[in-house]
Formats: structure tokens, sequence, C-alpha cells
């Protein structure tokens, strides 16, 4: 595990795997974790949780979310990676190079301790295959916030600008705290429909954070 993440991180997750795949899971989420057989979820958009506990699916992303239940932590969001654009109409879901989704887990996690509003990242996974490999990512469901873009187009003009003022303040929070967004946009951005709470950035797939505040 401590290839895949600084040491700063390693006592707070643990590593999980079967055969070509390979879970890093925080360790109050492992339980939950195995008991939904999210080791599985790099291989499926869409998951299928065993037994009698229904997943509540949410639209969000080229590929969709799903929400588990997490007992103390809440809920959990499980995204998978799925490309977008031309290159979707011959690859879905493969990837070749680098390790997205415990690069992801690493800078949710380096921001998250920098003060940054991003998600509680809870585990990634990569499961290998011939070629490259496919990946998904868990974080804690954020509870009662919607995407901006969405509150955006359906607010009065008062509560748009209020809106929009929270969303300024999260993006120079995540600036402040050196992270660089690959795709940010209002559908990258978490409010609640209300005047009240902050605004978060979440998909931090290809994010960079630097060691001093971005300009």
């Amino acid at each position: 595990m401590r290839t895949r993440i600084p040491d700063w991180m390693a006592s707070d997750f643990v590593e999980l795997s079967a055969g070509r795949t390979t879970a890093l899971v925080r360790n109050d989420f492992a339980e939950t974790f195995e008991r939904h057989r999210l080791l599985d979820c790099a291989l499926a958009p869409l998951l299928e949780i065993p037994g009698e506990d229904a997943s509540v699916e949410i639209s969000g992303g080229r590929g969709g979310v799903r929400v588990v239940p997490a007992g103390a932590l809440g809920e959990a969001v499980v995204r998978p990676y799925v490309r977008g654009g031309l290159v979707e109409k011959f690859n879905r879901r493969r990837y070749f190079f680098g390790e997205r989704a415990f690069a992801e887990l690493v800078a949710t996690q380096r921001l998250r301790r920098r003060g940054a509003p991003v998600p509680e990242a809870l585990a990634a996974v990569q499961s290998a295959r011939t070629p490259g490999y496919m990946a998904c990512f868990a974080t804690r469901r954020i509870p009662r916030v919607h995407r901006a873009a969405v509150v955006l187009a359906n607010s009065p003009g008062p509560f748009r600008a209020n809106t929009l003022e929270r969303i300024g303040r999260a993006v120079r929070s995540l600036h402040e705290a050196g992270g660089i967004h690959a795709d940010l946009n209002a559908h990258n951005i978490l409010v609640r429909g209300d005047e009240e709470g902050p605004a978060f950035v979440i998909d931090l797939d290809r994010a960079e954070v630097l060691e001093r505040p971005v300009s």
C-alpha cells in the first residue's frame, strides 16, 4: 500500500485485493465495503447490491453513480470512471496510463487536510484488464445538496446571486489549498437548495495539488 499512497495516509486505509483487482479503503468504511461487495464496482457502471439492502440510483456524471447505505457514515456515493467525447464510441471504461483512482484518492485527502471543500474519500478501486484497467471511486455522500447547474437554472435572481457567491467561495478555497481541477464546471459543484451551507467541489479525477496556492 505504501507504494500507492504516501506514508501520512497509510494508517487510515487498508488494502484489499482479489484476483486482478485492488482497493484502498478507509478503515471505518471497510466493513461496509466488503458487505456490499464493492470490490466489484470497477467492473460494472451500476452496482447490484446483494441481499435486502436496496441501493438508490441517482444521476451524475457520464456513467451515473450509485448510493449505498454506509452505517455510521450515512451513505456512500460510488462512481465508475467512464470516458466521454469521441473516445467513448469505442472505449467506454478502460484506461491505460497511471492509476487514476489512487491518484484521485491522494489528491482528495490532501485537499481535505488543507481545508478545501471536497468530499470525504472512502475507497478507490482498480481492476487490471488486458490491456489497461477499469476503476471506480467512493466518497461519503454530502446530504441535501444538488448540482449547482440545476440549482442555478431553477433559481430566481436574488437566490441565484447567493448561490454564485457560495460557488465562488468554494472555488477560491480549492485554489488557496493548491487544487487545480481538471474539469471545473457547475455540474462538478454541489450546493444546498437554500441560502445556507457551503458549496462543495467534487469529481477530482486528474486534479493536481500544488504546494502553493493557485493564482
